[in-house]
């Protein structure tokens, strides 16, 4: 039987089947597609209000290292440290964030413009960890004790013994190259950063699922100059990058310094005068006794002239260096292994006080190696004041000499200055002596810096193949602006100084910029001038 004809639609539903088809015209789907992407452009991006940087100190300036990173799920501040500035150090209000809030502390080294008001945040409230390598830990609480006496605008003592205790027993020590997560949206590892020992660059990771995001926090990047401490580890993968200025965009002329700071001595020693090297009690003082202990050992300098360390902190902070010759440079490890001290020679003498002191009664060259670094404490100023007479003595400068300090009046060139009479004066501050003339000799060598230069900064930097942006940060007056304008110039990296207290969203759908195809790291930087370069106490 034949089948029957198929009846033709009805007339409403042709009507409706032409409707239907109309929307789906390219037409209609272009301007649906642009009315979403209108609507999209003024939702907040979520992830970008939920992840930022709020650069709370060492933005274009020195000291105060802090910087909060908060997402949605954590609260993560990167060092804290105290002020640098003279007489500054224990002042200020109370955190500018709830210590309550963070999570945890992550410290790159124990310097105290970078751990000094940790022990104070616990005072304040703070009671979660703190997460460095094991030496930052063995170095912190060294110098966080010898820190009880920084003072509150008030004269209050900034903490005590028990936040320090706190501190240490919060602390998770983290070894180098393992990825530690610590909350829901936040991992971190620690790399060597070559500053003093423990010293770590921190990468972090922060993000859910697709909107990961890595960002390197260097802090202070050392050089591997003075092979006691290993150069800075290779990093060259980040989205956002946080790197210090401190020398600006100077490049340092390092050749033959060495040479000319054994021929100093040698011919001072030769003449019959005596040399004094005042040292910052963590890393300086160590690594400069390293060096003449090798060229004694190399036959550069005369093996019969006594070397006096004079420095109760020194002492204590190189006992942690020879328990932790791990984090050494792997030729010092070698020698610590065979049973060997390269911190110790024939000659030297760990002296205390006034049997410091005496030496000088002996009449015959000798070195002194003492704290502190800037002659305003301790008993460096009591030996100057014993050496300033003689010209045939000699006063070498191996560190950072702050603004209105004994140090730098004498790099300045005055002749005739006030010698701080007390041993232990309030930080940040001297005590009122006797006007002395200077017969000595003085000269400054930066062979012993531990920060990298401009040069060394932007080569490292220049291992990155891409990153989205470059934050300059830790640099007096106009160091990091210069540096930033140097890092866009020489590798094409966008690159900013924050300024104090501005917050940046790193979640954001930010573009990555490739680093330029003939870049050339260390181009049209300055020659080292004689400047402030702040080391660290």
């Amino acid at each position: 039987m034949p089948s029957e004809p198929l009846a033709p639609p009805s007339r409403p539903r042709r009507a409706a089947t032409r409707t239907l088809r109309s929307w789906f015209s390219p037409f209609y789907i272009l301007l649906f597609l642009l009315l979403l992407l209108a609507t999209l452009s003024v939702l907040p991006d979520r992830a970008a209000a939920d992840v930022t940087l709020r650069f709370i100190g060492a933005a274009r300036s020195v000291g105060g290292s802090a910087i909060l990173l908060e997402t949605e799920k954590s609260r993560i501040l990167i060092d804290y440290g105290l002020s640098m500035e003279r007489g500054q150090a224990g002042k200020g209000g109370p955190p500018p964030f709830d210590p309550a809030a963070i999570d945890y502390v992550l410290l790159t080294h124990a310097h105290a413009d970078h751990a000094g008001r940790i022990p104070w945040l616990y005072r304040q409230g703070f009671r979660g960890r703190v997460v460095g390598t094991a030496a930052t830990k063995a170095l912190a609480g060294i110098t966080s004790r010898a820190g009880l006496s920084y003072g509150t605008a008030g004269g209050s003592p900034l903490y005590g013994p028990e936040d320090v205790e706190t501190m240490e027993r919060n602390y998770e020590s983290l070894p180098y190259g393992r990825r530690r997560r610590l909350t829901e949206d936040v991992a971190v590892r620690l790399r060597d950063a070559g500053h003093i020992l423990g010293s770590a660059m921190i990468e972090v990771w922060t993000g859910l699922g697709g909107k990961m995001r890595k960002i390197v926090f260097t802090g202070d990047m050392g050089n591997g100059r003075i092979p006691l401490l290993k150069a800075p580890e290779t990093i060259e993968e980040a989205d956002f990058i946080v790197v210090e200025a401190t020398y600006g965009v100077e490049r340092r002329d390092m050749k033959g310094q060495e040479g000319r700071l054994i021929r100093e001595i040698r011919e001072t020693l030769a003449a019959g005068g005596s040399v004094l090297i005042p040292a910052f009690s963590l890393d300086r003082t160590q690594k400069v006794l390293f060096a003449i202990g090798r060229w004694r050992n190399q036959g550069l300098l005369p093996a019969d002239v006594p070397v006096y360390a004079d420095s109760s902190l020194g002492a204590k902070i190189t006992k942690v260096y020879r328990r932790r010759w791990d984090y050494l440079h792997p030729e010092v490890q070698r020698e610590f292994a065979s049973g060997q001290d390269p911190l110790q020679f024939p000659g030297l003498r760990q002296v205390r006080g006034d049997a410091s002191l005496r030496a000088h009664e002996r009449n015959r060259p000798a070195i002194f190696v003492t704290s502190s670094g800037m002659l305003d404490h301790g008993n460096a100023p009591r030996h100057l004041e014993r050496m300033a007479g003689d010209p045939r003595n000699l006063l070498v400068i191996v560190g950072w000499q702050a603004p209105g300090s004994l140090g730098e009046a004498l790099l300045a060139g005055r002749r005739r200055v006030a010698i701080p009479s007390s041993a232990n004066p309030p930080h940040g501050t001297a005590a009122p002596g006797t006007r002395t003339e200077i017969r000595m000799r003085v000269k400054r060598f930066d062979l012993f810096s531990n920060h990298a230069d401009a040069c060394e900064i932007l080569t490292w930097l220049s291992r990155f193949r891409k990153t989205k942006k470059v934050f300059v940060i830790h640099g007096e007056g106009e160091n990091t602006l210069r540096l930033a304008d140097a890092i866009e110039r020489n590798l094409g990296f966008p690159a900013l100084a924050p300024e104090r207290d501005e917050r940046f969203s790193i979640a954001a759908e930010l573009p990555d910029r490739e680093r330029l195809p003939d870049a050339r790291p260390c181009r049209g930087l300055t020659g080292a001038k004689r400047r402030h370069i702040p080391e660290g106490d």
